[in-house]
C-alpha cells in the first residue's frame, strides 16, 4: 500500500473552518478532479478552490510530509474536488492503521468507503442520488445558499445541519450571510457556518 498513488491538488496543515469541526487542526489533502463539476455549474455554484491540476503522491510520501509538519496532529480531512472519486476502503484503512482520524468532504455523488470517522456532505447532485448513496445517518450536511434560495429539504439524516453563505472567493458576501441567518432563524434545526477560515485569513 505504501506505493499506492493518489492524484493530489494540494496538501496543507491548517484549522478546519467549517461546520461542527471548525477550529480543529487537520491535514487537508485536496484530491484532484471532480465528477460532480457539471452539476455545480448547472446549479450556479462556482467552486472556490482549484482542483483540476495536481501531482501523483505515494501514500508513504503523504505520511512523511504530514509527520514533518506535525508529529502530534493525527487528523486528515479529505477534500476536493470530489475526494470519493479516488478514495477506497484500502486507502482509508492504511491511514487508520497509522493512527489517523479521517474526515471527508464530499458532494454526495458516490457512496463512501468504510472506515471514515466523519462524513460531511455538501450536496452538489440531486437529492435522490445522495439518498441512494447514504442510507444511514451521516455526520453533517452543509448546504451553500445564495440570497433568495429556499431552506434545504434533504432526504437523508445527519447529526448536524448547516447552511453556508456563498462567498465571492475569499470575500464574504454580506447579503448572502444575512439571508442565511434568516433561514436559520426561521428554521432552527439549521445552523450557520460562515467559513471561519476566511475570517481568520488562512487556508
Amino acid at each position: 500500500m505504501d506505493k499506492t498513488i493518489l492524484n493530489v491538488s494540494e496538501i496543507f496543515y491548517s484549522l478546519q473552518g467549517e461546520g461542527a469541526r471548525s477550529g480543529t487542526p487537520t491535514f487537508f489533502i485536496r484530491l484532484q478532479g471532480c465528477k460532480a463539476q457539471g452539476a455545480c455549474y448547472a446549479s450556479g455554484i462556482r467552486c472556490d478552490t482549484e482542483f483540476e491540476s495536481g501531482s501523483a503522491w505515494e501514500l508513504d510520501k503523504l505520511i512523511k510530509w504530514m509527520t514533518s509538519e506535525s508529529i502530534e496532529c493525527k487528523e486528515i480531512t479529505w477534500t476536493g474536488g470530489e475526494p470519493l472519486d479516488q478514495l477506497t476502503e484500502e486507502i482509508i484503512s492504511y491511514f487508520k492503521e497509522k493512527g489517523y482520524y479521517q474526515a471527508v468532504e464530499t458532494s454526495g455523488l458516490h457512496s463512501a468507503p468504510k472506515g471514515l470517522d466523519f462524513i460531511c456532505i455538501s450536496p452538489k447532485v440531486a437529492e435522490h442520488v445522495i439518498k441512494k448513496n447514504f442510507s444511514y445517518k451521516i455526520s453533517e450536511l452543509r448546504y451553500v445558499r445564495h440570497k433568495g434560495q429556499e431552506v434545504p429539504q434533504p432526504k437523508i439524516e445527519a447529526e448536524h445541519y448547516w447552511i453556508s453563505p456563498h462567498s465571492d472567493g475569499f470575500t464574504i458576501n454580506n447579503e448572502n450571510v444575512k439571508h442565511c441567518i434568516n433561514l436559520c432563524l426561521e428554521n432552527p434545526q439549521w445552523k450557520l457556518s460562515v467559513q471561519d477560515h476566511k475570517l481568520w485569513n488562512i487556508l
